[in-house]
């Protein structure tokens, strides 16, 4: 009986002073992790950037039924992502090589702070998560060695998927050009802008989703996949183009909306075909102008120019697996007029000779 007494008193003593131990803990953390990136910081930048991509690489919650909800814009300040009832991460702050972030779960506040500096051609990729700790959360870390013993890993894991999107994800691409091929006549419609070409992927996905929204509230009858038609200029650095998506009939629109039906004839062109993340379309374009050359077709610098997102986001989330077709227009080769040997009249006729 007094060996119970004694191992309850040893127990209450054990339990006082883990409660003194854990109540003595630090009541804030800072936790900074950091990876190299043989990629250019915009790109590293723009990818965390955005969180149509975040559930591609984060570690923070790798329950498969869990669903995440984004916001519509998922670029940038007031940008968030969401799940379960009280948690989610909200974008305060990004501009050019920095990202602030607040990231609640269940009622805790904690920050995320990125940045993003550039080594050589490399970019030296970093992030700290700051936060308090209650009580409760205090007896986890202790039990788990300290919060950096299972925070941290997190943390690493997630900055090694943003590394293993750009060494295996882009690096990864086939570009196959196919040849003459004659683009039939389509209805479409159509939104035009232009842009630097590094925002490109951003404000063409934004375009897009206009355009969708125009068409469900307008009961749109839609064909295929949606395209995006070039404009040539002179700006290397610029890109002018209009969204656009085939539908079965014709759409009559205002003169002053900016969503426009339009409708092409049917036309040559060089088909290519892109299998890989967009930033390889610079090759592709190139590769089918060479064969262009080669082949001694002649551009039509006044026809269409057309990107087919064939397999993309966000049915393929995979980079690698991204398929785009691109169109050269061709002027057609007008058939050569066939030579006639026109017959002299005056020539005189042979004649036998006697012999």
């Amino acid at each position: 009986m007094k060996i119970l007494k004694y191992l309850s008193l040893l127990f209450l003593l054990f339990l006082l002073a883990f409660v003194v131990f854990v109540a003595t803990q630090p009541p804030t953390y800072e936790i900074t992790k950091q990876i190299e990136i043989n990629t250019p910081k915009n790109f590293v930048f723009d990818y965390v950037n955005d969180f149509s991509n975040w559930n591609d690489w984060q570690q923070f919650k790798t329950d498969e039924n869990i669903n995440f909800t984004s916001s519509q814009n998922t670029i940038g300040k007031k940008s968030y992502v969401k799940w379960d009832s009280d948690c989610a991460i909200i974008t305060s702050y990004a501009q050019n090589d920095s990202i602030s972030q607040l990231f609640i779960q269940n009622n805790n506040r904690q920050t995320l702070h990125w940045k993003f500096k550039k080594s050589g051609k490399n970019t030296l990729a970093s992030v700290t998560i700051k936060g308090d700790l209650s009580f409760t959360e205090k007896i986890y870390s202790v039990l788990n060695g300290g919060i950096t013993n299972y925070m941290g890993p997190q943390l690493q894991e997630s900055l090694n998927k943003i590394n293993n999107y750009f060494v295996s994800e882009l690096g990864e691409y086939d570009i196959k050009v196919q040849g003459l091929v004659n683009r039939p006549s389509i209805n479409y419609l159509e939104q035009k802008d232009s842009c630097l070409v590094k925002d490109f992927p951003k404000k063409s996905k934004a375009l897009l989703k206009t355009l969708k929204n125009f068409i469900k509230s307008n009961a749109i009858e839609t064909l295929e996949v949606p395209f995006v038609m070039f404009q040539n200029n002179d700006d290397k650095n610029k890109i002018v183009y209009a969204m656009c998506v085939p539908v079965k009939e014709k759409v009559f629109t205002t003169p002053d909306s900016q969503i426009q039906g339009k409708n092409y004839s049917s036309f040559l062109a060089i088909k290519t075909t892109l299998k890989g993340d967009y930033s390889h379309l610079k090759k592709a374009w190139a590769k089918t102008r060479n064969y262009i050359a080669t082949k001694k077709f002649k551009e039509d610098k006044k026809g269409y120019y057309i990107g087919i997102y064939k397999k993309s986001i966000p049915e393929v989330n995979e980079p690698s697996k991204w398929v785009t077709e691109i169109y050269i227009p061709i002027i057609k080769k007008e058939a050569a007029p066939k030579k006639i040997i026109a017959k002299d009249s005056t020539a005189i006729a042979p004649t036998e000779t006697e012999n």
